[in-house]
């Protein structure tokens, strides 16, 4: 460096000050390759030094043009004194900015291995082979990727597979396929100088190769021979040893790309004025990219049942963060109503959504092992085997069948069941999560959303809506209908969106969390502007009791409610007390789960042999629970005390659940009576 530099600023008259000057070197002798921080120039461009390492147009937005100058003052000072070359002891990388023509794309760490390693293709030329596909079908700016290395054993099979590839239909991406050939200096020779001059055509190119040890257009000759270069694209790279790992990579290798366009005749054809164009390097997106760049925690191997509109999102939410441990059931094929809210677009018209999203995100990950994203095109209700692949399975169908389905199958122990659902017309979104050995069960915790509507406002404004909500049904062909919801895609998208960050955070609690949950997301317009809210809560497992009549019926007890009993039955004593039950049953699962007590209502009464339950005002706290709760939640049995610890039903009890019994038909609900002693509940229920 001299003790005064000749400099020259370049700016544009037309597009300055939203476009950075540049700072050149005015001297052709600038030693350019034993300084960093330059752009890659030809031979007969000036030096032009990288100031910072992002965009320059965007950082020359925040300054003014002295604090610009002073920057390339501090640069030529560093460079004067020996301190442009400190990058925390890497070696910094060739600047290619502004002659990039097209991208090449691939794992650095996939190349640096077989170059580290000297895998050649054939003994003699210190080269390897490599295949991909051509991302982009535009001439010039044709784009590369290499995705496999290809030893000469493999060699045939790979070149028949292309060939008979070539025969058919071309439109896909994966049946544009190229090789990509990888030269190194076959003495592993380390270079400290820095490039800072580009060969502009084929010529200046094989000098490049020359001064590495390595004759290009024998190189070429020899591979066109072996049936290597079929098409026209030839893309080449160099690998350069470098003294120190280089920065951004954990190698010591960089990599230079080069794309030549073969005349029709071949290599034999080339002329040393044929262009020479530079190919730029980034990384391929990959599940170790996908879980960076999300910086979300990482679900384990799950299995979506439902593959519609609000699966589609979470399915692909998760996709992009990089779980490529995927299973999607579904058996519905993509119709044009479904292009309002499904991720899927046009291109996969009439195509199965679950086949339809396991190729889409295979696309994603050509860098890796995609094997374990399946598609099952059946109903879920099929299911079986699948299960044992899976840590989690999140049901997005919203169907009651599917739910009894999944509620009465063994489902591996290290599995949890997860439930997605939209309500009230996309104002709520509801999840849930089963808790340890499934309980709480998936049945109790949705039907726990209904009657949290008792003193929850907006779950109740939904159970009340709910009721007189009328089915939206769209005609989607002659003859045919299908029931819908009317609702904009960003409703959805801001509800699987939180669904989302909810499962990421509930599936990768350490060893699951021992309850259950129940989150609720809401999205209020009422008042003009959107307000959102969440709010989580912590189910605590059920108490079952097994029918002690041996109908075949379980009864399921919110938890609190075995102690509530108890401990009424033990304040009383020893005169009996009782009340009714409140909660819901499901005549397909045998299942009555309850959510509250009454306890004796107006005009009770109990002796130490007996109680008489009233009526009093009782019929009108029925109707308001299950007005709240949409007709959901109401009366679903009797409890009374033995506090002399009879552990049985009496001949009086015996002969009140046969009245009953009559009565509840006609409803119709099952007759459900739990008799509680000191220490212990019984239950009876009876079709």
């Amino acid at each position: 460096m001299r003790d005064q530099e000749p400099m020259l600023i370049l700016l544009s008259l037309t597009r300055f000050p939203h476009a950075a000057p540049f700072i050149l070197s005015d001297r052709k002798d600038f030693p350019k390759s034993r300084l960093s921080h330059l752009y890659f120039t030809t031979d007969d461009e000036p030096a032009r030094l990288c100031l910072v390492r992002n965009n320059p147009h965007e950082w020359f937005a925040t300054i003014k043009l002295r604090d610009f100058l002073d920057v390339g003052g501090q640069w030529l000072y560093k460079a004067a004194t020996g301190q442009l070359n400190e990058d925390g002891g890497e070696f910094d990388p060739t600047r290619l900015e502004g002659n990039i023509f097209s991208t090449h794309i691939y794992r650095y760490d996939l190349i640096n291995e077989v170059v580290f390693n000297d895998q050649r293709f054939v003994p003699e030329l210190p080269m390897a082979l490599f295949a991909g596909a051509q991302i982009l079908k535009t001439g010039k700016n044709a784009s590369y990727q290499t995705n496999v290395h290809i030893p000469f054993i493999a060699f045939d099979t790979v070149r028949d597979a292309i060939a008979k590839l070539l025969q058919g239909d071309t439109e896909d991406q994966s049946a544009n396929p190229v090789f990509t050939f990888v030269f190194w200096d076959s003495d592993g020779a380390t270079e400290g100088l820095y490039l800072t001059s580009r060969p502009k055509n084929y010529g200046q190119l094989k000098l490049f190769f020359s001064l590495r040890g390595i004759s290009l257009h024998q190189a070429l000759l020899k591979l066109e021979e072996l049936g290597a270069i079929y098409r026209r694209g030839l893309s080449l790279i160099f690998a350069i040893k470098r003294p120190r790992r280089v920065i951004g990579y954990n190698g010591n290798y960089e990599f230079i790309n080069f794309l030549i366009l073969l005349p029709a005749e071949g290599v034999a054809g080339l002329t040393d004025n044929e262009e020479v164009m530079l190919q730029g390097h980034i990384e391929p997106f990959s599940k170790a990219t996908a879980r960076y760049l999300s910086a979300k925690s990482q679900m384990p191997a799950t299995l979506y049942i439902g593959a519609g509109s609000l699966g589609s999102k979470l399915i692909l939410h998760d996709a992009r963060s990089g779980n490529i441990e995927l299973g999607i059931c579904d058996n519905d094929n993509m119709l044009p109503h479904n292009l309002a809210r499904h991720e899927l677009t046009a291109d996969q018209l009439g195509q199965n959504k679950a086949e339809a999203l396991v190729t889409v995100i295979k696309k994603f990950y050509s860098a890796d092992n995609s094997n374990k994203i399946v598609a099952i095109e059946s109903d879920a209700i099929y299911l079986d085997r699948e299960f044992q692949e899976y840590q989690c399975i999140i049901d997005t169908t919203a169907s009651v069948q599917v739910m009894n389905f999944l509620i009465s199958k063994q489902l591996p122990t290290n599995t949890r069941y997860y439930k997605a659902e939209i309500a009230d017309a996309g104002a709520l979104g509801l999840l849930y999560a089963e808790g340890y050995n499934r309980n709480p069960r998936m049945d109790d915790l949705v039907n726990l959303a209904c009657f949290n509507a008792t003193k929850n406002e907006q779950l109740r404004i939904w159970r009340i809506n709910d009721v007189h909500r009328e089915v939206t049904t769209l005609n989607v062909g002659l003859g045919c209908s299908s029931t819908t919801s009317v609702m904009a895609d960003d409703t959805l998208g801001f509800h699987a969106s939180v669904f989302s960050r909810m499962l990421a955070k509930a599936t990768t609690q350490e060893s699951h969390s021992i309850s259950g949950l129940l989150a609720i997301s809401s999205l209020d317009e009422s008042k003009g502007f959107p307000s959102i809210s969440t709010e989580y809560i912590d189910v605590q497992a059920f108490d079952v009791l097994n029918c002690k009549a041996g109908s075949g019926w379980e009864v399921r007890l919110m938890g609190g409610i075995n102690e509530l009993l108890l401990a009424n039955g033990n304040r009383q004593a020893p005169k009996e007390t009782g009340g009714v039950l409140i909660g819901i049953a499901n005549y397909k699962t045998k299942t009555i789960h309850v959510f509250d007590l009454i306890t004796e209502p107006q005009g009770s009464h109990g002796t130490y042999c007996e109680f008489v339950r009233g009526a009093n005002g009782l019929p009108d706290e029925i109707d308001e629970i299950k007005r709240k709760t949409g007709e959901v939640i109401g009366y679903i049995g009797e409890w009374h005390t033995h506090p002399m610890n009879l552990k049985g039903l009496s001949i009086q009890d015996e002969k009140t659940i046969a009245e009953l019994r009559v009565l509840n038909r006609t409803v119709p609900i099952p007759t459900c009576a739990l008799i509680v002693t000191p220490d212990e509940l019984l239950a009876y229920v009876y079709e």
